[in-house]
């Protein structure tokens, strides 16, 4: 069995790889570059 001390690095090793997990989600699926509308306003 593993030690108290290595259970909670294994703890925080994995916590810290999954934070910001949904966010780094969202910017593959959706980008982060702004659209021109979003930069320049309305073109019309």
């Amino acid at each position: 069995m593993a030690s108290p001390t290595q259970q909670t690095q294994l703890k925080r090793k994995r916590r810290d790889s999954k934070m910001g997990q949904a966010r780094k989600a969202k910017n593959r699926n959706e980008g982060t570059t702004k659209s021109p509308e979003e930069l320049f306003g309305d073109s019309n």
